[in-house]
């Protein structure tokens, strides 16, 4: 392995209070982002025997013909710098919103092209929004959209019918009637103004995502292309990644692997699930970061090599044999073999084999600093750098506080005063020896027994902590003031709730939060 996970990256703590924002590295700087992913650092290395930045070049055509198909729009000039982000067509809150603006404000600031991959090979489980309303108190109720089994990806979700459609609008009308807040019930009808037209999607998810642009050009049109993952999946140059990353199965469980533990260690994390499980192997076979689709249902992908041939499986048994070599490519079209990227390969594929830049939010984010050491070992290169965007945006709810928000900023005081590194920007020469330090100590504790060389590095942690802190009395100081002016606690917890669906929003007010001028919403 060529090393763990880089530990002094940010950890991109979510905003705590109603309009903040979290953009790294800010849009200005996104340029520079996009000059880092400069086709030298590719050279020498190769998908299936083709050069890297050939295949990247294939790749890269092909989408955007897709995503123009799919988005009715010219195709993009793929020799433009290109900033690609994805996530699920489902009912998301407004911080995830702001990735789709800050997307178009690129595409306006800059040369490059913006695609935005539609991960309509998630299975979201039941599909549904938060809602608020007065029970003799402000509270959050749950409606239902779809009530999707876990193992069902959107992609083969059907739309819901004319009757499931209105039932949902019709509770989500009644919530939010009881809550004297203007505007919320008429933003629900003008997103749903655009179901007549999403009307004819083949899936849940293209559904979806349709109403969400459509009620999203209030702000101005997007200036990306989308494109369906399921569309994606199909192509000759994904089934070629695929089949180049698991060419030696085993070797991808150990990269995988060791890098998913290196980060555990480093951040103290006792869950084997966090970020995402690690790669079984099981009966000479190895799990793969893919999933196949069959019958509708979704399952993870086993493979095992013999000899020159790949053989493909789920635990309900064996899917296909296919050559391990370039022509494998095709053998897995002709078997109607529908593989699907788990969430790391996803993003493994986008910002290697496609974008110059992705954008994330704050859980890819983290998670995608062991794709960054599983591409370094697999790949001896980088993938293409990324953002991080995420914002917290509260409805002005007649309730001045809520246990969400107080609970939020008694964990992030606690954080700044027990991990204050991981909030330090521009940190100085002499409290980066102390970062170092405070690492140090934590790794070599981890491997001491009880007694005083545990005791006085426990001791020594505790004084850097209190050093670096003093860097952040102010933030420390903000943080207890909001504390102090809560404030009994909301009974139902929901004012302060940051993950009420983006359709109870103003498209213009987010998009005024990713930076979009007045005159571009």
């Amino acid at each position: 392995m060529t090393g763990g996970p880089a530990v002094t990256a940010p950890d991109y703590a979510t905003p705590a209070r109603s309009g903040e924002v979290l953009i790294e590295p800010g849009p200005d700087r996104m340029p520079a982002l996009l000059a880092a992913a400069g086709t030298a650092q590719w050279e020498g290395v190769e998908i299936l025997g083709v050069p890297l930045v050939e295949f990247r070049r294939r790749t890269r055509s092909r989408a955007l013909r897709l995503a123009a198909e799919y988005t009715s729009a010219p195709v993009p000039d793929a020799a433009r710098p290109l900033v690609v982000m994805g996530h699920q067509p489902v009912l998301f809150h407004p911080g995830i919103w702001i990735k789709y603006f800050l997307l178009t404000r690129i595409v306006r600031d800059t040369r490059a092209a913006g695609l935005h991959v539609i991960v309509d090979t998630d299975a979201a489980g039941p599909v549904g929004a938060d809602l608020p309303a007065d029970r003799d108190h402000l509270v959050r109720v749950r409606e239902m959209l779809a009530d999707l089994p876990d193992d069902v990806p959107l992609e083969v979700a059907p739309v819901p019918s004319a009757a499931a459609w209105e039932g949902f609008l019709a509770r989500a009308r009644r919530h939010l009637a009881t809550v004297p807040l203007e505007g919320l019930a008429a933003r629900l009808d003008r997103w749903a103004e655009g179901a007549d037209e999403a009307r004819g999607s083949r899936h849940l998810g293209e559904f979806l995502a349709r109403l969400r642009r459509r009620y999203e050009s209030g702000a101005g049109a997007p200036c990306y292309v989308e494109v369906s993952m399921a569309a994606l999946s199909d192509t000759p140059e994904f089934r070629a990644f695929a089949l180049h990353l698991v060419q030696d199965p085993e070797a991808l469980a150990r990269a995988f692997n060791g890098q998913l533990d290196a980060y555990r260690r480093q951040r103290r994390l006792r869950s084997a699930a966090n970020p995402f499980p690690n790669l079984a192997a099981e009966g000479g076979r190895v799990e793969a970061p893919f999933w196949v689709v069959r019958s509708g249902r979704r399952t993870s992908l086993y493979v095992a090599r013999a000899g020159d041939r790949l053989e493909l499986s789920t635990a309900s048994g064996p899917v296909a044999a296919v050559p391990a070599d370039a022509s494998g490519v095709q053998a897995l079209a002709d078997a109607r073999i529908a593989l699907r990227p788990k969430a790391m390969a996803l993003t493994m594929f986008a910002r290697l084999c496609l974008g110059d830049a992705f954008i994330h939010g704050v859980g890819g984010g983290r998670y995608d600093r062991v794709t960054d050491a599983i591409v370094r070992d697999l790949f001896g290169c980088a993938p293409a750098p990324y953002a991080v965007a995420t914002a917290t945006l509260h409805l002005p709810l007649p309730a001045e506080a809520s246990g969400d928000e107080r609970r939020t900023l008694h964990q992030l005081r606690m954080d700044l005063r027990h991990n204050p590194d991981r909030h330090l920007a521009g940190a100085d020469e002499a409290q980066q020896r102390l970062v170092d330090e405070k690492r140090r100590l934590i790794r070599e504790v981890g491997t001491m027994r009880p007694g005083r060389a545990r005791r006085e590095a426990t001791r020594r942690i505790r004084e850097i902590n209190a050093e670096l802190a003093g860097r952040l009395a102010r933030e420390i100081e903000r943080v207890e003031t909001r504390l102090s002016a809560l404030g009994e606690a909301d009974p139902g917890g929901a004012a302060g709730y940051r993950e009420y669906p983006y359709f109870l929003f103003e498209p213009a007010e987010v998009a005024a939060l990713a930076g979009m001028p007045a005159s571009a919403t």
